[in-house]
This record gives structure tokens, sequence and C-alpha cells, in this order.
């Protein structure tokens, strides 16, 4: 999969030079230069089955040759991996998540100011999509650092999917609030995919989270209450739960000014009916 060829007899061989880099990084090295110190160590080059770590100057030129072609077929080595899984009665759940990948220096290429949690930052907006059940990432995209949540996600999922082998059956498609927009919404339905994806926290959703007692129902879990609204949508339904903070400290979600003492959230799904809230809230 790498792009790299060599011509000369003399030069390092581009796949002990990766697997170098990759010994460094699980060293603790956090740049180049620190990686090639390694050299110094003979017991890594042959725990790794390589002639020896690179140097900083080979490590410099063996990522000169990546651009964004060359990265993207990287991807070849998920699918390769997503190949060899076997297959499973029920099926896999695809698993999509995006983030903000930080980079204080904010040098690398595709680097801009975005807004991760810990405010303006310099970062990249990584999509990633992982089958749960086996922990193998599926695909990866690298997006700019000012990329909106959403961007691309809905042509990420498509290229996710088309690119599985058969064999490689999906039973849910899951994905946090970066990835509720409606066009993966559309899309996963389009594709007949069954999909659990976090739904942000809008002033409806948030008008329904100060309705009184009588729209929320108890389930068996103390501290924790749900209700279910209609969607305009045929097939889809928003779950909206709510956790008390004194009974589940540790329970995620949202905190609202206007109801205090419970954190929020919501989930839109096509799931049927049959599976009931708590259920999906579960799953």
């Amino acid at each position: 999969m790498l792009p790299h060829c060599p011509t000369s007899p003399n030069a390092d061989d581009p796949t002990d030079v990766a697997l170098g880099y990759v010994g460094g990084i699980l060293c603790g090295a956090d740049k180049l230069s620190r990686v090639a110190w390694l050299q110094s160590d003979p017991a890594l080059s042959q725990g790794l089955g390589v002639e020896a770590i690179a140097s900083q100057s080979p490590l410099s030129r063996f990522f000169d040759v990546f651009g964004q072609k060359t990265c993207n077929a990287l991807n070849g080595l998920h699918r390769q991996a997503v190949g060899s899984l076997p297959s499973l009665k029920d099926g896999y759940t695809l698993d999509l998540d995006s983030w903000a990948l930080l980079h204080e220096d904010g040098h690398q290429q595709g680097v801009a100011v975005g807004y991760p949690r810990q405010g303006l930052k310099p970062c990249h907006r990584p999509l990633i999509a992982a089958l749960a059940e086996s922990r193998i990432i599926a695909n990866y995209w690298l997006r700019r650092g000012d990329s909106p949540c959403a961007t691309g996600a809905a042509e990420f999922l498509r290229q996710t999917v088309t690119g599985l082998p058969p064999h490689v059956r999906l039973k849910l498609v899951r994905g946090d609030a970066g990835l509720g927009d409606a066009s993966v919404q559309d899309l996963a339905q389009a594709l007949g995919l069954k999909f659990i994806l976090v739904a942000r926290l809008t002033q409806k959703v948030q008008s329904l989270c100060r309705h009184d007692v009588a729209h929320w129902q108890g389930t068996d879990i103390p501290g924790l209450e749900v209700q279910e609204v209609k969607r305009d949508q045929p097939g889809r339904r928003l779950i909206v739960i709510r956790q008390r903070i004194e009974q589940r400290p540790d329970a995620g979600g949202k905190t609202l000014l206007e109801v205090p003492g419970y954190r929020f959230q919501s989930l839109v799904t096509n799931r049927p009916r049959s599976v009931d809230a708590l259920s999906v809230w579960r799953q």
C-alpha cells in the first residue's frame, strides 16, 4: 500500500521505515528526531524485525512522498483487515465518529483553526468508521480543521458501506451528534440500514426537555426517564432521555439552565417501535 518506489540499492526499505516509525511512537517518541534517536537501541530494531531504525532525513523523505491520493490509498489497509473478518449471523455494528485532532504548532498541511471542546485550536477534523464487534477501522478521512462536523459525512458513509466485502453485513449504524445530520439519516435509510444517531439539543428538543412530569416515562433504571416524540419523516423516531444527576452522577448528556438537576440526551432512529425507547438508548 505504500507509495514509495526506491531506485537506489542503498535506499532504506519503505516497510522498514514505516515499522520503525510506528515502533518509535509506541516507545513514546513525539518527533521524528526522537524516533531517529532510537537507532541507539538495537533491541527495538530486532523486535520489529527491521534492519535498523531510520534516521531523521530518511524519515522526512518518507513522509514527503505522501499526498492526498496516496493517503486515501492507505484505506486499502482497512479494507484488507475488514475482508479478513468472519461473517456474523446478526451482522456488525458500524460506529461513525468525528473529532478534533489537535496540532499545537499548527504547521501541518490541512491544519486550520477549528472549534474543538478546548476552544479555538489549530486542528484536523477526521472522520472514522469502525466495526464495534471486532474493533477494526473500516474507513478514515482526514479533513481540514475548519470543516463542520457533518461536511462530507453522508459521502463518507456511502464510501464505507459500499467498500465493505459482501460477507460483512451491517445490522446497525451509530453516530455522535456531529454525524446526526439529515443527509446521513436519509442516506442510511436509502441504503436499507438501521441507525441510531445522537440528535442535537436544538431549541425544539429543549422545549421537550422542559415538559412536565406527565410526558416522561419511568424505566427500570433509577433516575432515568424517557419520552418519545413523533417525527415528520415516516419511520423515524425521536427519543429524549433525562437522567437525574443526584441518582446517576456519571450520566452522559448536557445540562440545561432551565431544568437543573438533570442531564439530557436525544436520539433519532429508524428502529421499529417494537424496540422500546430504553432498548434504543442501551444499544
